[in-house]
């Protein structure tokens, strides 16, 4: 079984990459490193497994990526996404066959039929006025056809975080005068493997990511905040990211790679002149009250100090996954990343401390 074959895309800062065109590109990203860290053999199914089924969006991670848009991209939001019609929305619309049968029988009409479709090419064909709710779907969705629809209630969310945002003054100062959506794409020095990373919104001197999250417990939100940072990965993409763009910068600097797509110069000047540039996490609420933190993560506390543990920490896990993808790309080829293990003698050091208080 050959693997899934990925389109190898030219080293660069894309402006204008569709996002999957992206993900289907060849290359180690933060996601990658995550499904590698859980096993090889993760990593081959989620990434190389020519019979898995793409993920759909829905959920935590479609109000995720609708989050982004709205807050990014306005003008792109209503190009992907669209509410989705509801009967509440349309009074007296004839919904179900019971619907249609009493219009019909009010206009004197025949209203026997054996599907429900005979139901509505009748009424149709009466000239009578009345909203087919089975007509209003079809039509609504070749309006937004390729769109992902939204429900009534996800929408307000999504526009309540959305506020939220807009009002906070630290947030909109964050995201301006950058670019939204930028796409790289750079060799590692080290492995020759390629990196990947589709950052939020990039400014000359700092990159800027958008996350959602919720607070069911009820816990502290700055706990619930940081609690997020450590066990969703979001230090590895902090330093994987600020890895890919150094690398970018100067070999935009240097005149080995090219940008593509619509930039200012002025931005571009900025970026390649920037040799210290921050990371920003973005946190807001996704549902109401729609709390908002900002955290700024750096290799350390002050020039000349030492290395922030987590910063460091995060820098030896990513170093060693691109030596592990590395050596996997050569030793298993086009077949799953699989090995067989021999059994495991379990040892008290093994299990959570938990259990033993």
């Amino acid at each position: 079984m050959a693997n899934k074959q990925r389109p190898v895309v030219e080293p660069g800062i894309y402006f204008d990459m569709p996002e999957d065109v992206y993900h289907a590109a060849e290359g180690l990203s933060c996601s990658g490193i995550k499904h590698l860290t859980v096993s090889k053999l993760n990593y081959w199914h989620r990434n190389l497994n020519p019979d898995r089924e793409p993920e759909e969006d829905t959920g935590a991670r479609r109000f995720g990526k609708a989050t982004h848009c709205y807050a990014l991209e306005p003008e792109r939001f209503a190009r992907h996404f669209a509410m989705k019609l509801s009967p509440e929305d349309y009074p007296g619309a004839l919904v179900t066959a019971d619907d249609m049968k009493a219009f019909l029988e009010a206009n004197g009409l025949p209203k026997s039929a054996k599907k429900k479709s005979d139901l509505i090419e009748r009424i149709v064909a009466s000239g009578l006025p009345a909203v087919i709710w089975d007509l209003e779907l079809e039509r609504h969705a070749a309006e937004h056809a390729g769109k992902t629809f939204l429900g009534k209630e996800e929408s307000k969310k999504i526009a309540g975080a959305g506020a939220a945002m807009a009002a906070d003054p630290y947030v909109t100062a964050a995201l301006s005068g950058g670019m939204p959506e930028v796409s790289f794409f750079v060799r590692d020095p080290e492995t020759g493997v390629m990196l990947k990373a589709r950052m939020d919104y990039v400014r000359p001197r700092s990159t800027v990511d958008i996350k959602t999250f919720s607070n069911s417990r009820g816990k502290p939100v700055e706990k619930a905040v940081f609690e997020a940072i450590f066990y969703e990965g979001y230090l590895i993409q902090c330093v994987l990211y600020n890895f890919v763009r150094e690398q970018a910068r100067q070999l935009l600097a240097a005149g080995e790679i090219c940008t593509h797509g619509d930039v200012s110069e002025q931005w571009l000047k900025e970026f390649t002149e920037s040799e210290e540039h921050g990371f920003v996490l973005v946190f807001i609420e996704s549902a109401p009250p729609f709390d908002l933190r900002m955290v700024l993560m750096k290799e350390a506390g002050a020039v000349g100090a030492d290395l922030n543990v987590y910063w460091s920490s995060a820098y030896m896990r990513i170093s060693d996954m691109k030596n592990l993808y590395a050596e996997c790309i050569t030793k298993y080829g086009d077949g799953p990343w699989r090995d067989h293990p021999p059994p495991h003698q379990l040892d008290d050091t093994d299990l959570p401390m938990l259990m033993f208080s």
